[in-house]
């Protein structure tokens, strides 16, 4: 190859990474009200980093401190001729909390039930796929939930406030969908329907007579009351419940039995005669979904509904699947109330970046000065390496945890130690008296199944973690697939760039850190 063609190929090669380094790591202004954040800046944090989004729930009749001492300033400032209870008699206090012993008499049974409750609880959010959380029972008798915010920095830093409150507003959302207590009803807001049979006989259907006076007191949709579409427990009428999207589609399965079928049948028959029209999915006093425009019979074995988004058909469907699975929390809780912690992230963050970057200058070192001007071509690959695990972080939505960061760093140390394998042959194969270019060549060849085995087992490896695994297994699964194809496809290239940089130099094995032993005839 010419001087031209090879200073060409590598002054774009460096113009390419200029520019794609430069939009992974530079945030700026565009214009007076808009701003661009970086790549790297717009990666989603694990809990680690950002912290965490949180809900204490507490039994009804179980009230914290601050409630009480609000209850006896109450009574005390009212007097004992108030007609108010004195909350001394009606309380029982637990640890930081405090117990109404009317509707808790037993404490000892109280407090097995939400240990109970905090096991199905812990079950549910295990299915969300977090790369952590939290579910845990505080003084016996209340349950504390966290669950990763998962800001990026930008968010964290609040230089992004509609993705923070985006972020904020998922959270919430999985907080309060999944933590709903209660069986599953299926609802109308009608006060009855009026249906015919086969002989064309006119039929009307109280709701408050077919289910319980308690749902329409307690439950309502835009403000109007519902009423239960059956007596019976509905649970035994679906083996499932599924969420997830299709395509571009958020749905819901609801998939049935051979006795729900036939139910379903009859309760969708009401609906569709009915005026609203409307199915509700209610778990105890939450409605989670809707389905609308209900006009005819359900007779199928199962029955598709398309919610907002993926994350919500997920938090429903795992709360619904809990129920009808028989994972109903025998106590109702108060309402959510979400707020979010911050960690040291803003450090955490910073110290990882910082750890990464020593790291890598370390390794541009190390080569540098073994293999000279091949290493620091080696290194610009390395660093074009990063570039890729960098953009595939944000455009395939991984969370960087520390777990994951650790991952990135053993896959460059793979295509470093891919490098090494072969440059150490290059070497041994030139201490023979060979030339350069047929030292490549042969070093090329004979590690070539030892890298590409080496490869291979990685890359199986990787995907069983990205499809099997959850969590932070799965994220750290999927970028090592990346990686890991990244790691074999920038080897070959960095023959080719060895080949495109050392074309002019005239001393290659100079160029290469080498030194070529010339042996004379006796």
């Amino acid at each position: 190859m010419g001087k031209t063609k090879s200073i060409v190929i590598t002054v774009l090669l460096a113009l390419i990474m200029a520019v794609a380094a430069f939009f992974a790591v530079v945030s700026f202004d565009v214009g007076t009200s808009k701003r661009y954040n970086s790549i790297l800046s717009n990666v989603s944090l694990g809990a680690d980093y950002t912290g965490y989004a949180y809900t204490t729930i507490y039994p009804e009749g179980v009230i914290t401190a601050s409630d009480y001492n609000g209850l006896v300033d109450e009574y005390t400032s009212a007097g004992t001729g108030s007609g108010l209870t004195d909350p001394a008699t009606k309380y029982e206090q637990c640890g930081n909390l405090y117990v109404d012993k009317d509707e808790h008499s037993d404490i000892d049974a109280l407090k097995a039930s939400v240990a109970s409750d905090a096991k199905i609880l812990n079950a549910r959010f295990g299915q969300k796929g977090y790369s952590s959380y939290g579910v845990a029972v505080e003084d016996g008798l209340s349950i504390k939930i966290s669950v990763p915010t998962y800001f990026t920095s930008a968010q964290f830093a609040s230089l992004d406030e509609d993705g923070r409150s985006t972020r904020l507003s998922a959270a919430t959302a999985a907080l309060s969908t999944i933590t709903s207590a209660g069986t599953l009803t299926l609802r109308t807001s009608d006060t009855s329907i009026e249906t015919t049979d086969a002989n064309g006989n006119a039929k009307t259907y109280d709701m408050v007579k077919l289910g319980s006076d308690e749902w329409a007191d307690k439950a309502t949709v835009d403000g109007s009351k519902t009423y239960s579409l059956s007596k019976d427990d509905v649970a035994p009428y679906f083996s499932s419940i599924t969420g997830g999207s299709i395509g571009s589609t958020a749905v819901l399965t609801f998939n049935f039995t051979a006795e729900g079928r036939e139910k379903i049948k009859e309760i969708t028959t009401l609906v569709a005669s009915s005026s609203s029209q409307t199915l509700y999915f209610f778990v105890g006093d939450s409605q989670l979904v809707g389905y609308s425009s209900c006009t005819s019979p359900i007779d199928s074995g199962s029955i598709s509904l398309q919610t907002n988004d993926a994350d919500t058909a997920r938090n429903i469907a795992i709360t619904l699947d809990s129920v009808v699975k028989g994972n109903v929390l025998s106590l109702q809780y108060g309402d959510v109330s979400v707020a979010s912690q911050k960690s040291n992230g803003g450090i955490s963050a910073i110290l990882t970046l910082v750890a990464c970057v020593l790291l890598f200058a370390g390794l541009v070192a190390f080569l540098t000065v073994k293999y000279k001007k091949l290493g620091a071509i080696t290194s610009a690959i390395a660093f074009l390496f990063a570039l890729v695990e960098v953009y595939a972080l944000q455009l395939l939505s991984i969370t960087v945890t520390f777990a994951v960061v650790f991952t990135c760093a053993v896959l460059i140390a793979l295509f470093a130690i891919s490098c090494a394998i072969v440059f150490a042959e290059v070497k041994r194969l030139t201490l023979t008296g060979r030339t350069i270019q047929a030292s490549i060549k042969d070093a090329y060849k004979n590690v070539l199944m030892t890298i590409t085995d080496l490869h291979l087992v990685l890359v199986v490896v990787a995907i069983l973690l990205a499809t099997i695994g959850v969590g932070e297994v799965a994220a750290c699964g999927l970028i090592s697939v990346i990686g890991v194809v990244a790691s074999y496809v920038l080897y070959w290239f960095t023959r080719f760039m060895w080949y495109v940089t050392s074309s002019p130099e005239k001393d290659k094995f100079k160029f290469a850190g080498l030194k070529r032993v010339v042996y004379e005839d006796d």
